[in-house]
């Protein structure tokens, strides 16, 4: 059921302290709907498995996995996160944008995403980049003239 990531090797990622915060938070709301639904929860250690929003027609359980994730599913979630549309891979472009413009150096960003190489990174965030190369230089000139 489980396997490795689509590049084959597994990575670690650092989060912010309010990252952790609010993945414990959650974590305490998922216990309470595995201790009210012992015997209907499929427990299967999932930072994110299906919930009473997710559940669908067919066979799937609570705590199942949230596997083939479809966009009406997505809506759904992000609906009730209260944040903008967007598709669920778009998560990812908006994590590699966001970090790039914030000046995080490609490299991390690369590494952060599974990248093989930054090249990969840098051809798909290329739009993002002509921003930055007015930051640098800005930034250079504050170093050179005050």
């Amino acid at each position: 059921m489980f396997g490795p990531p689509k590049g084959g090797r597994a990575r670690t990622i650092h989060l912010s302290p309010e990252t952790c915060r609010r993945l414990k938070e959650h974590r305490k709301q998922q216990a309470e709907l595995k201790m009210k639904n012992r015997k209907h929860y499929s427990n299967h250690g999932l930072v994110f498995a299906k919930n009473w929003l997710t559940l669908t027609r067919g066979y799937c359980r609570l705590g199942d996995p949230l596997d083939h994730v479809g966009q009406r599913w997505f809506q759904k979630i992000a609906k009730a996160a209260e944040v903008r549309r967007i598709t669920f891979h778009g998560l990812r472009h908006t994590c590699g944008t966001l970090l790039l413009k914030a000046g995080v150096p490609v490299k991390v960003v690369s590494e952060r995403l599974g990248h093989k190489s930054t090249l990969i990174t840098m051809d798909i965030y290329q739009h993002v980049l002509p921003d930055m190369q007015e930051d640098a230089a800005a930034k250079l000139g504050s170093i050179l003239f005050g």
